[in-house]
């Protein structure tokens, strides 16, 4: 019986200890992936497919702020809800604001998410 009460002990005390000790530094540092691609949004690169494509200050009928122009390069940002306007940076002039989906190229695939 002494032998049961000893092991209960040790096993009570060991698993204290356990959970009383630090993480390391390392562990709390990296979340679980799902948690982060959820969190960070990545931006694609690409191209104006047209000259003078309408830069908006909202997609559709917002003030335009500037335009794009066929070949000039822009980082987009994220999609509006229905996936058909794209809020982005033009880099020529550092113009930022919403254009139509069918007005640019991606040059790379990366994912981008909703704004």
């Amino acid at each position: 019986m002494r032998t049961h009460i000893r092991r209960a002990a040790c096993l009570a005390l060991a698993g204290a200890a356990l959970a009383l000790a630090p993480v390391t530094a390392h562990a709390q540092e990296q979340a679980p992936a799902s948690v982060a691609d959820t969190q960070q949004v990545q931006s694609r690169g690409g191209y104006f497919l047209g000259d003078g494509v309408n830069i908006r200050s909202r997609p559709v009928d917002g003030t335009i702020h500037g335009q794009g122009y066929f070949r000039e390069t822009f980082t987009a940002h994220c999609w509006n809800a229905d996936g058909h306007w794209i809020y982005l940076t033009a880099h020529r002039g550092n113009v930022t604001g919403w254009v139509s989906v069918d007005y640019v190229y991606y040059t790379d695939m990366g994912p981008m998410g909703y704004c």
